[in-house]
């Protein structure tokens, strides 16, 4: 059952117009710079009041970490990479997102604000979170990233594998944008019900973000990657999210990989539901802080073969 909560929230989605701004190309850019005000790249002050707040730059452009007010943090420390299709600035509910993870834990969180399209593309995003993990110094490092910040956070993994260094304790994605090409026929019908994305505007934000590669390259769209020996991967996804048939298939992918997947489909859920103060959001991330209590065997290391998928 969708809780009335999360109802309400679907029908002020919906009347806001946020679906508008992915309805197709045009609108796409006539939006763009209310999406993209740079008031919207610092923590609001309600933020900083909860939480020591340390600023510094990574290739020229800000990035903030979050820690308890007053005291050392605890384990893990958690690299957030927010979504927005490559296209929108970091939005209150990702500010939110870091402070409520170091109130409930104790814990260090950091957040880019990385390069953004049209202005820039994936060969300066990409490498800018990667800087970002790189500088981390910490025993446990978790990746989470929301939508298109799900896609950063495999690109991460991905190239720690390539360079042969140790995989992150495990990467958790929030209804993570995996094909910016959006090609499964599925999307087309959930765009009917879909409060909040658009399949146009999507493809739009990622023709310009993958300019000057193959949309199919693993790193920009990693649907296509291969998914063995990356870290232990937490993936939640609604079903009445666009991305949803791509989030599917990479559960079968991931499968067959042998990477460790702990799966969370939550049906009647919209986009990124779980940064939304309703009862399903609350009982997703009630499981991600149960995950990162658990401390594992050692840090950061490449995760070991096998499968352990969880329904939901």
């Amino acid at each position: 059952m969708v809780s009335v909560q999360a109802k309400v929230r679907m029908g002020l989605l919906r009347a806001s117009g946020q679906k508008r701004f992915y309805d197709n190309a045009s609108a796409l850019h006539h939006r763009l710079p209310r999406h993209q005000k740079p008031s919207m790249a610092r923590p609001p002050r309600r933020i900083r009041r909860r939480c020591d707040v340390e600023q510094h730059e990574v290739h020229g452009f800000p990035c903030f970490t979050f820690r308890p007010r007053g005291g050392a943090a605890g384990d893990p420390h958690v690299l957030h990479l927010h979504g927005g299709g490559y296209v929108e600035q970091v939005e209150k509910h990702h500010w939110k997102y870091a402070a409520d993870l170091v109130a409930r834990l104790g814990c260090a969180v950091t957040l880019p604000v990385y390069p953004l399209v049209p202005h820039h593309d994936h060969t300066a995003t990409i490498p800018m979170v990667q800087a970002a993990y790189d500088g981390i110094e910490a025993e446990r490092v978790v990746v989470s990233g929301d939508s298109a910040g799900g896609a950063l956070a495999l690109a991460i993994a991905q190239n720690l594998r390539a360079d042969g260094r140790p995989q992150p304790e495990r990467l958790i994605l929030y209804s993570p944008w995996l094909d910016v090409l959006l090609e499964d026929p599925v999307s087309e019908l959930l765009d009917e019900t879909d409060p909040m994305l658009g399949i146009a505007g999507l493809r739009e934000a990622g023709r310009m973000y993958a300019e000057g590669t193959d949309p199919h390259d693993p790193l920009v769209s990693p649907i296509h990657a291969d998914l063995s020996g990356l870290a232990p991967i937490t993936l939640f996804i609604g079903t009445r999210d666009v991305l949803l048939p791509d989030c599917r298939r990479f559960r079968e992918r991931a499968r067959e990989a042998g990477t460790e997947l702990d799966y969370r489909e939550y049906s009647g859920m919209f986009h990124n539901w779980l940064m939304q103060a309703i009862p399903e959001g609350v009982e997703a991330m009630n499981h991600v802080e149960r995950l990162l209590r658990r401390r594992p065997v050692s840090g950061r290391s490449a995760p070991g073969p096998g499968s352990s998928p969880t329904p939901g």
